[in-house]
């Protein structure tokens, strides 16, 4: 398991008072009451935030209420590979192809991220595992992030890079069947082959306004596939994004 330090943002509000000064010219104190009345309408009009918060990273989460009998949630584990897994981390890859394996090496496709929660599920006396990141970018930033893993899904198909100082090879595949959720949202799955080793993922990631999920179901040819408890998962990781960013920019 791999503990994740939770992240955590801290908002302060601040107040500011306004100090009305009398003239004695009549004009100009008609000009200064309306230069006022600007600026207090200004100060009590809120401006709508550019990202999600940690907490709301948090609600956006699939809950174990939300997946099929038989799964369990694993507490303090997420999918960040950096964070003690580093011989499992794919690197070297050409840029383009870069979106996928940092998806996989992290959950995430930015480092920049403004907050962030992920969290595992595992399949009790099996070795299927459902996991979701989400992570919270301002809306441009979270476009280019998912065009880049757009192009690199379409276009890559094959490609090396380097597993545990280790040639390894990756297959990514767009879907046939490509389910809308949010803004956008690209299903697609992994392989990737190591020697004698091979691990397969469906894949999900969807972005609404500046957040972005990605549901990652990684499966074995031993036991169940999984692949009914990922579907769940993505849909509603999908409901839960969109409520999450609803009132950002």
């Amino acid at each position: 398991m791999h503990v994740r330090p939770r992240r955590v943002a801290l908002a302060t509000l601040a107040a500011s008072s306004l100090l009305l000064l009398s003239a004695c010219d009549g004009g100009s104190d008609s000009a200064g009451k309306k230069d006022d009345k600007g600026a207090q309408a200004a100060a009590s009009t809120p401006s709508t935030p550019d990202t999600i918060t940690a907490e709301q990273a948090q609600q956006a989460l699939v809950a174990l209420g939300d997946l099929p009998a038989g799964w369990e949630l694993e507490a303090n584990t997420g999918m960040d590979k950096s964070q003690g897994a580093d011989d499992d981390m794919v690197t070297g890859v050409k840029p383009l192809c870069a979106p996928v394996t940092a998806v996989l090496n992290s959950g995430r496709l930015e480092a920049d991220y403004k907050a962030n929660a992920q969290e595992v599920f595992t399949k009790t006396g099996d070795q299927t595992t459902v996991a979701q990141d989400v992570s919270a970018y301002p809306r441009a930033q979270a476009e280019k992030a998912m065009a880049g893993l757009r192009a690199a899904v379409e276009q890559c198909g094959t490609f090396t890079g380097k597993q545990g100082g280790k040639k390894a090879t990756v297959t990514v595949k767009k879907t046939a069947e490509q389910p809308k959720y949010g803004d956008e949202s690209l299903r697609y799955t992994v392989k990737i082959v190591q020697g004698d080793m091979q691990m397969d993922f469906d894949m999900g990631t969807i972005r609404s306004h500046g957040a972005i999920t990605t549901v990652l179901n990684n499966y074995s040819d031993r036991g169940d596939r999984g692949l009914g408890a990922f579907t769940k998962a993505l849909s509603k990781a999908g409901e839960k994004l969109v409520a999450a960013a609803a009132k950002t920019a």
